[in-house]
């Protein structure tokens, strides 16, 4: 993923950075040849949901106001190099990790990868249906939420936002990104994300596809060229299909996404 807006870069300077041969993702934010800043892992863990229901606290944490939205995830960004260190301490259950890559020639080989925790808190939910291989989350997407790409309305560059498939926690979650005024030392400010929404689904959910095409306009009301968000639910034989806006009328300008 571009977490640090390279393709805004020159040729010359894109340059000193590692370079995409193939993105490896059905929802295409990167081209080959284009500059990338981070790797983004989930670890796939089959960490549990309590049974009763009941969530702590702590568990409902999050780095930005969203005291109207519960959920068990948490968005955070502490930081640690890829060696043990206290910091991990912070992981509970299945979580989303970003390996900022070393710039320069062969740095990837030889320059430590530092890891940021960009969420953490997915739980498995027990069900019959997902008793083989179960764990949270599956893959990750990086979207932008119109066709013009990281260049929003404000014609600045903005960081994509991130699409992360539950799995076996049986949701989908989007991410956003979040600028802080101050960050502690040793913190990715590039990995500095909130969740946005939770997409309950109560079955399987494995993977995601994003497409910016107009979607059954004919009942569906709709901005063009925002995303659309396809959701399978996969004991339940659905695909769920949520688009993305600027939040107002369309003659009505947005501000940045």
């Amino acid at each position: 993923a571009d977490l640090d807006g390279l393709t805004t870069m020159q040729q010359a300077d894109a340059a000193h950075y590692p370079m995409v041969v193939d993105s490896g993702s059905t929802v295409v934010s990167l081209n080959s040849n284009d500059a990338f800043s981070h790797l983004l892992v989930t670890s796939h863990e089959c960490s549990y949901a309590d049974s009763s229901g009941e969530t702590t606290d702590d568990q409902h944490a999050s780095t930005t106001d969203t005291d109207d939205f519960e959920s068990e995830v948490s968005a955070s960004s502490d930081s640690s190099t890829s060696v043990p260190s206290t910091a991990q301490s912070k992981i509970d259950g299945g979580s989303l990790f970003a390996y900022r890559v070393p710039t320069g020639k062969d740095a990837w080989k030889t320059k430590p990868w530092t890891r940021s925790v960009i969420a953490t808190g997915f739980k498995v939910q027990g069900q019959l249906s997902n008793m083989i291989n179960p764990g949270a989350p599956g893959f990750v997407y990086s979207f932008f939420p119109t066709r013009e790409g990281g260049i929003g309305s404000d014609k600045k560059w903005h960081r994509p936002l991130i699409g992360l498939s539950g799995d076996c926690a049986e949701s989908a979650y989007i991410l956003r990104p979040i600028e802080e005024d101050t960050i502690e030392v040793g913190e990715d400010r590039s990995t500095k994300y909130a969740l946005m929404c939770e997409i309950k689904c109560s079955s399987t959910v494995g993977s995601l596809a994003v497409g910016y095409d107009d979607f059954y306009t004919t009942v569906a009301e709709q901005q063009s060229g925002y995303a659309k968000i396809y959701v399978p639910c996969y004991e339940q034989d659905k695909v769920l299909v949520f688009a993305l806006g600027s939040g107002e009328d369309e003659d009505v300008m947005d501000d940045g996404w």
